[in-house]
């Protein structure tokens, strides 16, 4: 990703439990005392935007999908503890700080070589591994690109997700179940066309989502209150449409648009 990204490296909506605190500089500098390096400037810069997150560009090929923030709740930079871990792999573990990871696999900084510019790594704890990704935060950042499904469609719409639910029933001869709105705090339609799932989805999103049996829910619901959208540079009025199987994709894009839907592959949008 290019620098002029870097304010929309984080997804939306963001899922409020796992973005911490407003990054202040009294919270930096323990957080760097805690660890004991200094943070990478441009790491630094992005949790300044949102402290903590899922990310909307992702490293390919890899179950990446967040950079985590500095705070007190989980998932924080500064809670981690290799002790238990250095009986299970060859490799020295004291240096490397997690910015993403399960618990059996880890995106770091590494510090080990350079403590004042750390490299990028990944460790598998489980099989005992480790191979450097990138000479530098900054160059990771470059690694990262915009985490989209190719075969999703783009609905061009002036109309509500309700109006096109119906349209779309009408023109497949499908009933869409109840909106799911558990998943990512947004309505998500699901229906049955032939042997395929389809989905049916909003561009505008609330900005941030927290669960009710979320601990945390009353004191971060009033968060989602403002919208967003999930992709820039694409109309948020659009929807987006999914199918389980790709075979069918071009009959359902021919079915929608002889009915003057406007339909289009979101890869004519990104």
């Amino acid at each position: 990703m290019k620098d002029s990204e870097l304010k929309y490296i984080w997804s939306v909506p963001k899922y409020l439990p796992y973005v911490q605190p407003e990054l202040t500089p009294e919270i930096l500098e323990q957080a760097q005392k805690q660890i004991g390096y200094n943070l990478p400037d441009k790491l630094v810069e992005i949790l300044k935007i949102q402290n903590g997150g899922y990310v909307r560009y992702k490293l390919a090929e890899t179950p990446h999908e967040q950079i985590m923030g500095i705070g007190p709740y989980f998932p924080s930079l500064t809670d981690f503890d290799w002790t238990e871990s250095k009986e299970y792999v060859s490799f020295e573990l004291d240096g490397l700080v997690p910015i993403d990871g399960d618990g059996h696999w880890y995106i770091c900084l590494d510090y080990r070589e350079n403590k004042e510019e750390p490299q990028v790594s990944w460790i598998d704890l489980e099989c005992d591994d480790e191979q450097k990704i990138a000479d530098s935060f900054s160059e990771f950042l470059e690694l990262l690109e915009l985490d989209v499904q190719e075969d999703k469609l783009v609905i061009e719409t002036v109309h509500s997700i309700e109006e096109n639910v119906k349209q779309i029933e009408l023109i497949l001869a499908i009933e869409f179940e109840e909106p799911d709105y558990f998943m990512s705090g947004y309505a998500i339609y699901r229906g049955k066309y032939k042997d395929s799932w389809i989905w049916l989805t909003p561009n505008k999103v609330p900005t941030g989502f927290v669960r009710e049996e979320d601990k945390r829910y009353n004191e971060l619901k009033d968060q989602m209150n403002s919208s967003s959208v999930q992709y820039i540079g694409i109309n948020e009025n659009y929807l987006f449409l999914v199918l389980s199987e790709e075979k069918l994709i071009s009959e359902v894009m021919e079915k929608l648009g002889s009915h003057n839907m406007k339909i289009k592959p979101i890869t004519e949008f990104i």
